[in-house]
């Protein structure tokens, strides 16, 4: 990997980074029952918490890989599969910068075949 294609690639992470902090900080995952008494109504706020928390977590999650991408280049070890350790393909770092496996070994882990680090 280049120089310059990690600098390009570390300045989209970290620009990712900042937007997912944004979006966790302006979720508001409470709930005030005090001003719905009405049972329909609570449950359809309970689910759209449900949903929001479910996002949240999808979005700190990515958060981590984004992180972990961000120390693997500070360590040299940016764009190598954490399994089999070969490099990952350019085109799926250019896609999904915070990507930890090659695409082999993203499908065995889809697949439930490969233990995720």
């Amino acid at each position: 990997m280049s120089k310059l294609n990690l600098k390009s690639i570390k300045e989209k992470l970290l620009a990712e980074r900042e937007l997912l902090i944004d979006k966790l900080k302006g979720n508001d995952l409470s709930v005030d029952d005090s001003e719905t008494p009405d049972p329909v109504d609570l449950a359809v706020r309970n689910y759209s918490k449900n949903v929001m928390l479910a996002v949240s977590e999808n979005e700190s999650r990515q958060l981590t890989l984004i992180d972990e991408a961000l120390l693997r280049i500070d360590d040299d070890e940016y764009g190598y599969c954490l399994n089999c350790e070969n490099a990952i393909n350019p085109k799926r770092l250019g896609a999904i910068p915070w990507a930890r496996y090659c695409l082999n070994c993203q499908e065995l882990l889809e697949q439930g075949l490969l233990e995720e680090e």
